[in-house]
C-alpha cells in the first residue's frame, strides 16, 4: 500500500513537472498573439478570399468555352415529307438502321438523334469593364493587406497593454515585499520599545494592522495578476497554458520621448489608415468607370463545332461568328447608376479629408500623452526618493522618541503610494511609447 502511494506521488510530480509554467518575454507574447489571435486569423483569411477574387477576375480575360452533348428519343418522327413521285431507289438509299422509312407516298424520319458540340466565345470590347473589374480586385487585395497591418497594430497594442499591466502588478508585488520587510523591522522595534515600557501597546497594534493591510493587498494583487495572465494567454491563443511574463523593467526603458518625435505630416502619410483612405477614393473612381462602361457596346467573336447523328451517319460542322450588343436601354437606366457613382466619388473625397484631420489629431494626442507620461515618470521617481528619505528620518526620530508611531506609519504609506505611482507611471509610459510609434507608422521599431 505504501509503495502504491509512493508511486502515485511520483507520477503526480512528473505530471506537474511536464505542465510547468511558461515564462515569456514581451517579444514572445507579441509573436504568439500575431500568429494565433483570432482577429489576426480572420484578417489573414479575408486576404486569402480577396486573392481568390483577384484570380477569378483574371479569368474574365480568357475565352468562354462550353461543351454540350444531347441525345433524344421522340414518340413520333420529326420529319414527315410527302412525295408526289416516289422514287423507290432513293428511298432504299435513305432507309438504314430504321432511321427513316417510306409510308403512304412519303418519308418519315428522325425519331432519335445524338449531338455533341463545342463553343468558344471571346469578348473583344466591353467598354473597359473587364479591365476595371480586375483593377478593382487588385485594389481589394491591397486594401486587405493594409487592413491586416491595422489588425496587427491593434494586436500589438493590446498585447503590450496586458503585458505591462501584469508587469505593473509584479512590480507591486516587489513593492509589497519591501514594505513587508520594512514593516516587520518597525514591528520588531515597536515590540522592543514596548517591552522596555517606553510606549504603550497601541504602537504594536498599529504596526500589526498595517501588516494585515499589506497581506490583504497582496491577495488582491495576486488575484488580479492571475486574471490578467489568463486574459493574455487567451488573447495569444494559449488559453490552456499557464503563462507568466518576464518581469524586468529597468529605468533604461524610460527615455526622453524627443528621441521618438516625428513630423506630424510625415507620420500622417506613413499611417496605414491614411493609405486606406486613398484606396477608398480610388475604389469609388473605379466604380464610376465601371458604371460608365455598362453603357458601352460589347463586341464578341466566337466559333462552334458540332458532331451529330440524325439519320444514319455522323456529320461534323463548324462555324465562326461575330456579334455586337448595344445596350440601348442603358442610356436611361444605367446612367442613373453612373450619376450616383459620381456623387459617391465626391463623398469619398470628403470622407478622406475628414478622417485625415482626425488621424492628425490622434497623432498629436499620442505625442501629448507620451510627453505627459514621461513627465509623470520623472515626478514619480523623485517622489520615491523623497518618500524613502522621509521614511528614514521618521524611523530614526521614532527610535529616538521624537516621533510617534502614527507619523512613522504615515511616512510608510507615503512611500507605498510613491512606489505605486511610479509603477503605474512607468507602465503608462511604455504603453504610450508603443502607441505613438504605431500611430506614426513605425511598427517595426516597437520593442526595439
Amino acid at each position: 500500500m505504501k509503495r502504491f502511494f509512493l508511486i502515485t506521488i511520483i507520477f503526480h510530480l512528473m505530471v506537474v513537472g511536464t505542465s510547468a509554467q511558461r515564462i515569456m518575454t514581451l517579444q514572445e507574447c507579441v509573436k504568439e498573439a500575431r500568429a494565433n489571435n483570432v482577429n489576426a486569423k480572420d484578417a489573414r483569411n479575408d486576404l486569402l478570399i480577396a486573392k481568390e477574387q483577384q484570380r477569378y477576375a483574371r479569368t474574365k480575360y480568357y475565352p468562354m468555352v462550353g461543351a454540350s452533348a444531347t441525345h433524344f428519343e421522340s414518340s413520333d418522327y420529326l420529319l414527315k415529307q410527302q412525295l408526289f413521285s416516289p422514287d423507290l431507289q432513293a428511298i432504299i438509299e435513305v432507309l438504314t438502321e430504321g432511321s427513316a422509312f417510306f409510308k403512304n407516298g412519303g418519308i418519315h424520319a428522325i425519331k432519335r438523334g445524338t449531338s455533341m458540340g463545342l463553343t468558344v466565345l471571346e469578348p473583344l470590347y466591353t467598354g473597359g469593364r473587364i479591365s476595371y473589374l480586375n483593377k478593382l480586385a487588385d485594389m481589394q487585395v491591397d486594401a486587405r493587406q493594409k487592413l491586416l497591418q491595422v489588425t496587427d497594430d491593434e494586436i500589438v497594442m493590446t498585447t503590450e497593454f496586458l503585458f505591462y499591466k501584469i508587469l505593473e502588478l509584479h512590480e507591486t508585488d516587489k513593492m509589497l515585499d519591501a514594505m513587508e520587510k520594512e514593516t516587520e523591522s518597525i514591528h520588531r522595534d515597536a515590540v522592543n520599545i514596548y517591552e522596555n515600557g517606553i510606549v504603550n501597546k497601541n504602537d504594536v497594534l498599529s504596526v500589526e494592522l498595517m501588516q494585515d493591510q499589506l497581506s490583504a493587498l497582496r491577495i488582491k494583487t495576486a488575484n488580479a495578476c492571475r486574471l490578467l495572465r489568463r486574459a493574455l494567454a487567451k488573447y495569444m491563443g494559449m488559453a490552456e497554458q499557464d503563462i507568466d511574463i518576464e518581469a524586468n523593467c529597468s529605468d533604461d526603458a524610460i527615455v526622453d520621448p524627443r528621441e521618438y518625435q516625428m513630423s506630424h505630416l510625415t507620420a500622417l502619410e506613413n499611417r496605414t489608415e491614411t493609405q486606406l483612405l486613398d484606396v477608398w477614393v480610388e475604389k469609388s473612381e473605379l466604380e464610376k468607370k465601371i458604371a460608365r462602361a455598362s453603357m458601352q457596346p460589347i463586341v464578341l467573336v466566337g466559333g462552334t463545332a458540332t458532331h451529330s447523328k440524325w439519320l444514319s451517319e455522323w456529320n461534323s460542322n463548324a462555324l465562326a461568328f461575330a456579334t455586337i450588343q448595344i445596350p440601348i436601354s442603358a442610356f436611361w437606366s444605367e446612367r442613373r447608376i453612373y450619376n450616383w457613382k459620381k456623387v459617391e466619388v465626391e463623398k469619398a473625397k470628403d470622407f478622406r479629408q475628414d478622417k485625415r484631420e482626425l488621424i492628425s489629431l490622434q497623432i498629436q494626442d499620442a505625442w501629448d500623452n507620451l510627453e505627459s507620461t514621461y513627465r509623470q515618470t520623472q515626478i514619480a521617481k523623485k517622489s520615491v526618493e523623497r518618500s524613502e528619505e522621509n521614511l528614514r528620518i521618521n524611523r530614526e526620530h521614532y527610535l529616538n522618541g521624537m516621533k510617534n508611531m502614527t507619523e512613522l506609519l504615515d511616512a510608510q504609506r507615503q512611500w507605498q503610494q510613491a512606489l505605486t505611482s511610479r509603477n503605474a507611471a512607468n507602465s503608462e509610459y511604455l504603453q504610450a511609447k508603443t502607441r505613438y510609434l504605431i500611430l506614426t507608422g513605425r511598427r517595426d521599431e516597437v520593442n526595439n
